[in-house]
């Protein structure tokens, strides 16, 4: 069973305040590095501020591709993979991708988009769930046939 692409994302309200965060953070970074390390203050501040604001939008941009050829896109704050349905093992509730390169010992990835951040308190709980239960769906469907082999 075949389906279209689609894309996981958290909510709205936590993708803002990550992606206004970040900034923030850069600036506080900056000004501690002032302070432990004499160096001049625009390039430190430039720097800082432009790291924080392309990891602001990484921040947003957070997601899951589930796409129609069989490969599953995972894109976090600080890095991005690909990885087949095949080689994943499961979906854990913490919101961690377990998944096999050939027979190496599993991968844990967390993606930001099955797992709620430490900050929420646990507020759009069934968001996250129902994000991790859409994912396991799609890995179930993607890439094999009911024999259990790879689709053609």
């Amino acid at each position: 069973m075949r389906h279209g692409p689609r894309t996981l994302r958290a909510p709205v309200g936590h993708r803002v305040v990550a992606a206004v965060a970040s900034p923030l953070v850069g600036y506080f970074v900056a000004r501690l590095i002032l302070e432990l390390v004499t160096l001049p203050e625009l390039p430190v501040y430039a720097v800082c501020l432009a790291v924080a604001a392309a990891l602001g939008y990484r921040a947003w941009t957070a997601r899951i591709d589930l796409s129609s050829d069989d490969a599953m896109r995972v894109h976090n704050t600080l890095v991005s993979q690909s990885i087949s349905p095949d080689s994943v093992h499961r979906v854990t509730d913490s919101g961690r991708i377990e998944w096999r390169r050939g027979r190496d010992r599993p991968t844990r990835s967390l993606s930001e988009t099955l797992r709620p951040p430490w900050w929420a308190f646990g507020t759009a709980a069934t968001t996250y769930a129902r994000n991790r239960e859409e994912l396991r769906s799609w890995v179930r469907t993607s890439g094999r046939r009911p024999g259990g082999q790879p689709a053609a």
